[in-house]
């Protein structure tokens, strides 16, 4: 999943939302003394990223979806399934939470203004960016998709052409919908599993 899933999962608390996404600044385990900075919120945060990432791994709707994608991007599949998600997510918002998307956003957005201090440095400038464009809003839109496609294909290794994707979407828009629709709701009730058993409060996530 990509930014907009894994905030969402990440229900209402605001350390939860931080370390949700910390996590791809995170190395190896998390009880790591190189880790032993972040409370244990931030850490169940970096813990619910790992659950979402596995789980979305090994689900078959999503293992149909790169099938689709592999033989023209590759690794880089995993990715644009990822982003093409997120799109369906931010479309249907209504269908999936209770709390309008314009409120989702700025609460987000406070969450990692208030825990500044924490974030790595080398986070910093691409929290920066998606508070100052409003990421998060965008991936509703094709241009948004394409943004976020561009930025990521400037960071890659190899050439991935992902730059071109959107059109990939548009072109098998309804099987990418149908199969996140299945998707979706199953990953939903994980991440509520988890929440709920660590106490944390979820209102805000449907389903």
């Amino acid at each position: 999943m990509n930014f907009l899933a894994h905030l969402f999962l990440s229900g209402l608390n605001q350390e939860v939302i931080v370390g949700n996404l910390l996590e791809d600044f995170v190395v190896g385990r998390i009880d790591h003394p190189r880790n032993a900075s972040y409370n244990s919120i931030i850490k169940d945060g970096i813990l619910l990223h790992r659950l979402i990432d596995s789980f979305t791994d090994t689900h078959l709707a999503v293992s149909d979806c790169k099938s689709l994608l592999y033989s023209k991007y590759h690794k880089y599949a995993a990715v644009l399934v990822d982003i093409y998600f997120d799109h369906f997510l931010a479309l249907h918002w209504d269908e999936y939470s209770d709390e309008p998307f314009p409120d989702f956003r700025k609460r987000v957005h406070q969450a990692f203004l208030l825990n500044w201090e924490i974030l790595p440095e080398n986070m910093k400038p691409m929290i920066e960016s998606m508070i100052k464009y409003d990421w998060l809003k965008n991936y509703s839109e094709f241009w948004g998709i394409e943004r976020a496609l561009q930025g990521i294909s400037r960071r890659t290794v190899y050439e991935s052409n992902m730059q071109n994707a959107t059109e990939d979407l548009k072109i098998h828009y309804q099987l990418f919908e149908d199969k996140f629709k299945v998707f979706f709701p199953e990953m939903i009730s994980q991440c509520k599993n988890f929440l709920d058993k660590k106490g944390y409060i979820v209102s805000n996530i449907l389903q």
